[in-house]
């Protein structure tokens, strides 16, 4: 379930990646089948999530060409030289880091002049609905910190150095899933209505059965949980 269109546009084939907040893998496992030459490196402040990620890339490895691994580090202080990347992705990071423009400065400083940034945060009205209807969902440990005014967003990137390409969103039938769990947020777990529909979700993500599938894109421009930029460093 990837946040962008990996083939949007060209990459270099045997170019090196960095995922920022690579979680448990999931943009590099993408990227490893779309781009096999491609070298990935994942970095993370989670360790269970990078010993997930190393899990997965046991399954996914025989595809790879160049390989992958899995690091712990910050985005503030990504243990890589400058100009370094042909891509960084950074995929639902930013709303939860208290000053995110400190970490975008520090992906513009690795990646290579020509190289691009795909970044993604949660769109704003479905997350505004979220927020609504429970303070724990933005209240939780390790939460979303802010709802992002999304033109602000775009304009405040392309002010440290990046060439705005364009913007998409993903994952609209995600978005009513996360609106019934923070409307049953006290019993989420076990609340009939919010399994139900999870399992809509993961025959989705696992089978991607068609009307389904078309439903999700018909309504990503509405309804798209997820806002996805794509940005191209200066030369």
């Amino acid at each position: 379930m990837l946040t962008f269109n990996l083939k949007k546009y060209d990459l270099k084939n045997d170019g090196v990646l960095l995922d920022v907040g690579c979680g448990e893998g999931r943009h590099i496992f993408g990227v490893m089948q779309d781009y096999p030459l491609m070298k990935c490196i994942g970095i993370d402040m989670d360790h269970q999530s990078i010993k997930i990620a190393e899990e997965g890339y046991d399954y996914f490895k025989s595809i790879s060409h160049a390989g992958a691994e899995f690091l712990k580090g910050s985005a503030y202080n990504i243990p890589f030289p400058d100009n370094f990347f042909d891509l960084v992705i950074c995929s639902e990071v930013l709303e939860h880091l208290h000053e995110y423009n400190d970490a975008v400065k520090e992906m513009h400083r690795v990646l290579k002049p020509g190289g691009k940034l795909y970044a993604s945060v949660p769109a704003s009205w479905p997350e505004k609905i979220c927020w609504n209807l429970s303070k724990d969902y933005q209240n939780q440990p390790g939460g979303h910190l802010r709802i992002f005014n999304q033109k602000k967003l775009v304009s405040e990137i392309q002010e440290e150095g990046f060439i705005f390409l364009s913007s998409e969103r993903f994952h609209a039938i995600h978005s009513p899933y996360w609106w019934l769990r923070c409307f049953f947020w006290n019993s989420q777990d076990s609340n009939f209505i919010v399994k139900l529909y999870k399992k809509i979700l993961e025959r989705h993500i696992l089978k991607k059965p068609l009307l389904i599938d078309i439903i999700d894109k018909l309504l990503n421009p509405i309804l798209g949980k997820s806002f996805s930029m794509y940005f191209e460093k200066m030369k």
